[in-house]
């Protein structure tokens, strides 16, 4: 008798979670290198659902060591097909080693969509060793 009721709560949360995936954008801080002064930054942006994204406009704020904040940038990630992955790459006014954060203050487009609703389903992640993006 408890079979059936673990396959059915297993259903339920692969149901939910298969959801949630297949709604989420994802954003990743992948690969960081110094050049001249500036930080070429490499973003991989996942689009797991089934709609194209035409803009993707985010407000980028850049902390410093000190974690105080040392440059905001306006930048374009779209367009993004649908159940693609792209990297976008994006110079930073500031020597990579002199990053400690990167906060996504805000989506000023989301095409198409609400900007409110694209930064809820933003799910963000860096695999840069000291530094962190986060919303």
């Amino acid at each position: 008798m408890k079979l059936p009721r673990l396959a059915a709560t297993l259903l339920a949360v692969m149901t939910v979670s298969a959801l949630g995936a297949e709604d989420a954008l994802r954003l990743e801080l992948n690969t960081t290198e110094s050049v001249q002064n500036r930080c070429r930054a490499s973003f991989l942006i996942e689009n797991k659902s089934d709609r194209q994204i035409e803009s993707l406009k985010l407000d980028l704020a850049i902390f410093g060591v000190e974690n105080t904040m040392q440059h905001r940038m306006l930048v374009e990630f779209g367009p993004v097909r649908r159940a693609k992955t792209v990297v976008r790459t994006y110079e930073i006014e500031r020597d990579c080693a002199q990053i400690s954060a990167i906060l996504v203050n805000d989506i000023t487009a989301c095409e198409p969509g609400e900007p409110g609703a694209c930064l809820d389903q933003l799910v963000l992640s860096s695999r840069v060793p000291g530094v962190r993006i986060f919303k």
